[in-house]
Formats: C-alpha cells, structure tokens, sequence
C-alpha cells in the first residue's frame, strides 16, 4: 500500500543557536506521546554495543528540515559524545516528491561530495528557490556541475548499483522505523521524535527543542545501557 506522507507542521524559529549540552534541559517539558513516541517494534541499528545510534531522515525540499540542520550542524560541531554515532539518511519512499532528492543525495556520496554540497544544495532550494532541483534530474546534473562532477560521472553515480543498493537499504529502514514525515530522529532504534511533535505544554517543539529532546532520549538510553550492561 502507498504511503501518504506528512511535512508535520512546527514552528520556526529565528535562532540557529543549538544547545549542544544538554545538562541543564529541563526534561519535564517532553512527554512521551506528545514529545517522542517509544517504537514497537525496537528498530534495527548498526552501532557497536554500548554506542547509541541517532538517524535524522530528512528530505532536501522540506522546510522544516531545512530549518532543523542549523542546529543539527551545530551539535555535530561542538562534538558528539564518545557513545553517539549520527547519520543522516534521505527520506526515499518510492513513487514519492521525496525519491529523487534521496537519489541525489546517495549520488552525491558515490562521488564523495555529500558533505560538500549539503549546505549549497538546501540553501539552492529554500533561500533561491530554485525549485527544479526537488524534482528534475538535469537540474541536478547542472547543480553537481558547480562542484566539478562532469556529466557523464554524475550519470554513471545516479544509474549505479551503489546508489540502488543505498535507496534499497533506506526504504527497509524507513518502513522498520515507521517513517511518516521528516525530520524524523531516531534514537537507537526505541524513540523517535521531530516535527509535529508537541511540549508537555502543549506548544509544538521549535528546533531547539527538538535538539534537546534528542539529548533527553540519548541521556535516557545511555542509563538503560549501564543498567543492562549492552
């Protein structure tokens, strides 16, 4: 059955301030249900024992996105704990206005310039609205131009086996963690929160709360892998 997917309302804000620590965030103000949700069934994760996964699916053509990777940067930026390992992965549901953003995405890794062009590619659509570049693959192919990918190697990177396999393996995750909108995080598999979730206010989450939220749930699967010893 296809998916009907939702770009979850959430309130922007002016600040690109992220809070990287999240040691004095007052965690009475996320509620589960209405903060984060718990995932049943657990998520698959691909992380030593003893590291916490964080996935953020995202889509280059979303605005709230586009919103959140500020702080996102920021975060990564300040340093991620030891036990953290962050990966970004593009929402790619088939026959979906997100597929062919997550082809270019994967495309841009094969060709080892997707931390090159992240910034570029969102600034490209939301602050130029160059709007071709959500949906038409020559658009694309002209867009990679500017970082020195000739045509016939972007062509070669966008048909390949690799960037398949790569579309392939998201989709399996994106259905195993119940992806219906973005940005989505994922915490080691058991909690999700993003867009369109709410405060225990009431108030729908800002990016930074959203960020905090994130350091909640990190905090808390950190404590439940010293209780388990995993």
């Amino acid at each position: 059955m296809k998916k009907v997917w939702l770009l979850l309302p959430l309130l922007l804000s002016l600040s690109l301030a992220a809070r990287p620590d999240s040691s004095s965030t007052d965690t009475s103000r996320f509620m589960e249900g209405m903060s984060y949700e718990a995932l049943t069934p657990v998520g698959p994760t691909d992380v030593k024992p003893g590291q916490i996964e964080v996935i953020e699916f995202y889509w280059y053509g979303c605005p709230h996105c586009f919103a959140l990777e500020p702080y996102v940067e920021a975060w990564e930026k300040a340093g991620l704990p030891k036990d953290v390992v962050f990966k970004r992965v593009p929402e790619s549901a088939p026959d979906s206005e997100f597929y062919v953003d997550a082809q270019a995405a994967f495309t841009a890794d094969q060709l080892g310039i997707g931390e090159k062009i992240r910034e570029p590619f969102f600034n490209a659509i939301h602050l130029d609205d160059d709007e071709p570049l959500r949906t038409d693959v020559g658009a694309l192919r002209t867009f990679f131009g500017k970082y020195g990918v000739a045509p016939k190697d972007f062509d070669a990177a966008w048909a390949s086996a690799g960037v398949q396999a790569a579309l392939a393996k998201a989709q399996k995750l994106e259905d195993a963690d119940g992806i219906v909108g973005v940005p989505t995080i994922v915490i080691d598999g058991k909690w999700k929160t993003g867009a369109g979730h709410k405060l225990a206010s009431g108030d729908y989450m800002k990016p930074e709360d959203i960020m905090d939220c994130i350091q909640f749930l990190i905090a808390r699967q950190r404590t439940a892998h010293q209780v388990t010893g995993k």
